[in-house]
Formats: C-alpha cells, structure tokens, sequence
C-alpha cells in the first residue's frame, strides 16, 4: 500500500516557532532603545569632605535691585563676598563659618544663580542670570578652636528665603551648621552685610 502524503503542512509550524522565540527576544530588543530620558538613581550621600569657600574682611551693602544681574554681583569685592559653585548632584548643602573671637557678630545674606545666562524666547543665551534671595544668616562666634587659630561660630539665627534653613547644634559652644536644599540653584554668593570689626569671617560648604 502506497504511503498517503502527509496533510500536515510545516510552514504554518515554522511561522509559529517564529512567533515565539520573537516574543521571547522583545523584551530584550526594547531594553537597547535608547532614549534621553536619564533617571540618576543614589542609594546613598557621596563623599564631600568640608570645603573652604572664601573669607570676608568688609562688609558690603546688598547691591541695589537694579544691579542683581549676575555679572554685578560677581563683580564685587573678593574681600567683601564669597562664591560657592555647586556639583550637579549637590542636592543638599551645608554650611559654618569661622571668626576671629568669641561674641564676633557677623550678618551673611545668600543670592543666588541658576547659572550665568537665562535663555530668551528663542532658546539662545543673551540674557544675564538675575540674582535669587537666598536668606539671610546672623552668626555669632563661640569659643571652639578653628583652623586658623580663630573660632567657630557657635550660634546662627537663619531668615529664610529661597532657600529653607535647618540650623544645627546653635547657642552651644561648638561648630553650629545650617543645612537646606539647593533648589537646583548652582551658584551662591555669601555678603557680609554687618562684619565685626578687625575680624576676619571663613565660609565653609559641603554638599550632601
């Protein structure tokens, strides 16, 4: 008896084993698309030691609101501010201050930057930054020896502004710090609107 020819067509088999191994390799193709949407993601602080940031010798009016562009308020007096120029990842920031003695009374207003231009109506960089009120810190000197044979200042009273102070272990002898978010903000300037007189004041920052 002749063999019958089988009824069973194999492309309609190879068409479904096809389907399948695609199916089972999408996941892995749409994985490589790549795309410029970047989400960071931090399980915990990066190291960032203390940094010295300047030091003031004279006190200095906050300029006028017809001069808070940020080339006006770079341009002022080194020994009168002090400017802190932000990672990309610092999200949150702290800050002391050393003086010269005990009972020193300092006040520091922060302006700050998003960057040095804005963008116009068409996208290109022509117009300047325009200063952001910060806050404003009162800082008073304590009795811990510092580094420069000077103190810390032991007590910060903070007026928030753009930014929302924290203030940390005040009135108590010791190195006081203040702690906020940075707003995304990316540069600082400290002015020292009252300075004690014959003192020196040092900033110190660090991210977190």
């Amino acid at each position: 008896m002749r063999n019958q020819p089988s009824s069973l067509n194999p492309q309609p088999c190879r068409l479904l084993c096809l389907l399948c191994i695609l199916v089972l390799l999408l996941p892995l193709a749409v994985g490589q698309v790549p795309t410029e949407s970047v989400s960071p993601v931090m399980l915990g602080s990066p190291s960032y030691r203390w940094r010295e940031l300047g030091t003031i010798t004279a006190s200095q009016a906050v300029p006028a609101v017809t001069a808070m562009e940020y080339s006006d308020v770079l341009a002022l007096a080194d020994a009168k501010t002090f400017v802190w120029n932000i990672e990309n990842w610092g999200r949150k920031a702290m800050m002391s201050f050393q003086t010269t003695a005990d009972a020193d009374s300092t006040t520091v207003v922060l302006l700050a930057f998003a960057d040095p231009w804005m963008q116009d109506q068409y996208g290109r960089l022509t117009l300047g930054d325009d200063a952001v009120y910060g806050g404003q810190l009162v800082l008073t000197g304590g009795t811990q020896t510092g580094s420069h044979s000077n103190v810390y200042v032991d007590t910060i009273v903070a007026t928030d502004g753009i930014f929302a102070f924290t203030v940390l272990d005040s009135a108590t002898d010791r190195r006081c710090v203040v702690s906020f978010a940075t707003q995304g903000l990316k540069t600082i300037v400290g002015i020292a609107t009252t300075l004690e007189a014959s003192s020196t004041l040092y900033a110190y920052g660090r991210l977190f």
